[in-house]
């Protein structure tokens, strides 16, 4: 009669997503979703907004090269509203109010300033590129952390290690055992183990 014990334990660092299987995203709701969680620039303020057209989300998830094209004008977004404000102030007028639409075949940008003012800000839009900065940041971080987790567990899939023994009774099996965990200086902890006959 031989006893066998085996113990190991895998780790995956996988994370769920809304992409099909062909890496497509199932419908625009999905895509559109993405990209609201992504770029905090879709989230309107109150003189401050951003768009994508359908049409262009559609194109986009179709066509990977579009994709790319949208996600880089989208995170320069905000940096594309900060320059019209500061040419604003350039002019002597304060940017009250902006708007950029993504569009199939165009992008608009919408703009309304108050000329003959003495030159600034307005507060509303500066809190929305304030709040849109924050969240960029939050991004990074938590992409960060993220990929430090994946980093992590990968290191300690890699140092998992299989032990196998096979002997005739369970003291021979809990000696192997015993054995092969003081040689061991990896940091192996015991777990549970099943023994059959």
């Amino acid at each position: 009669m031989s006893m066998r014990i085996g113990d190991y334990a895998g780790i995956s660092a996988g994370y769920q997503n809304n992409t099909s299987k062909a890496g497509k995203y199932n419908n625009v709701r999905d895509y559109s979703n993405y990209l609201m969680g992504k770029y905090s620039c879709l989230k309107p303020g109150n003189n401050a907004a951003v768009s994508v057209t359908g049409g262009l989300m559609r194109k986009a998830m179709a066509d990977e090269e579009t994709g790319a094209w949208l996600e880089r004008e989208l995170a320069k977004a905000p940096d594309y509203i900060a320059a019209a404000q500061k040419s604003a102030i350039a002019h002597g007028s304060t940017l009250k109010s902006v708007s950029i639409e993504f569009g199939e075949e165009y992008s608009t940008m919408t703009t309304v300033g108050v000329f003959g003012d003495e030159g600034g800000t307005d507060p509303e839009i500066d809190k929305w590129l304030e709040k849109v900065k924050e969240n960029q940041s939050k991004k990074k971080e938590e992409e960060k952390k993220l990929e430090q987790r994946k980093s992590e567990a990968q290191k300690l899939e890699k140092s998992l290690q299989k032990i196998e023994l096979k002997g005739d009774n369970l003291e021979d099996l809990v000696h192997q055992f015993t054995k092969k965990l003081s040689g061991n200086s990896s940091g192996i902890e015991t777990g549970s183990f099943d023994v059959r006959a």
